[in-house]
């Protein structure tokens, strides 16, 4: 069994690779996305122990007066 393909191997190779690009764009989107919302989550974190210690203060104040 011969089998001829009328493509030459590098334009192959080409369309292969094209066709793996948007998938490798997508994961690339991905993880800028998860490292993005990791920065929010470490900022809603800091500014949830920033309130904490507010109200910690408050509290304080409230029972000094």
């Amino acid at each position: 069994m011969i089998i001829i393909n009328e493509k030459p191997l590098s334009q192959i190779e080409k369309e292969r690779e094209e066709a793996e690009a948007p998938m490798v764009t997508m994961g690339q989107e991905l993880a800028l996305l998860k490292i993005s919302n990791m920065q929010k989550d470490g900022i809603i974190q800091i500014l949830g122990q920033e309130l904490a210690t507010v109200k910690l203060e408050l509290i304080r104040l409230k029972e000094g007066e």
